[in-house]
């Protein structure tokens, strides 16, 4: 009780300066009745715990969330609708402005697709270089020169590839 009064900034009344301790007693239950008498602030009994804002709104769909989504389609579509009538004046600019007998289709001769013809596609085992000599066919039999001529040439497109990458970089 001692330490309370001195914890609260109180004065202590000594028993030897007249009072008895009785009278002590009876200020302290006086100050512990007007104190309980008196109405209490409920915000000194609130106790605040931050909590996170709830996301659960965003899984129900809402009328402007609707909405929102509709006028987004809409526009889109509107935008690709325009696109779409632009193509043809685009086409028929491009046609205007391209040099002479670009875009020009001609019928083949017998020869020129025979010539086609002959030319072998690629394979895998090929590289960007391909030399005539450093070719390896499915089918073809294979020789030790073909198998040197074709990693001799693997080996060049490989340091081209490398030196290519570092220029780009």
């Amino acid at each position: 009780m001692l330490r309370s009064l001195v914890r609260h900034g109180r004065a202590i009344r000594l028993v030897g300066s007249g009072d008895a301790p009785s009278d002590l007693i009876r200020a302290r239950i006086f100050e512990k009745e007007r104190a309980r008498r008196r109405p209490r602030d409920p915000s000194r009994d609130e106790f605040f715990v931050p909590t996170p804002e709830s996301a659960a709104w965003l899984d129900t769909a809402t009328l402007p969330m609707v909405l929102t989504a509709v006028a987004v389609a809409l526009f889109a579509k509107l935008l690709m609708m325009y696109d779409d009538s632009k193509a043809q004046e685009r086409l028929e600019r491009k046609i205007q402005n391209a040099p002479e007998g670009q875009g020009t289709v001609r019928m083949l001769s017998r020869e020129e697709w025979e010539e086609v013809q002959e030319i072998r596609p690629r394979t895998p085992f090929e590289s960007r270089l391909a030399r005539p000599n450093a070719r390896i066919r499915t089918g073809d039999p294979l020789h030790l020169e073909d198998v040197r001529d074709w990693t001799i040439d693997i080996i060049t497109d490989a340091l081209t590839r490398v030196e290519d990458s570092v220029k780009h970089k």
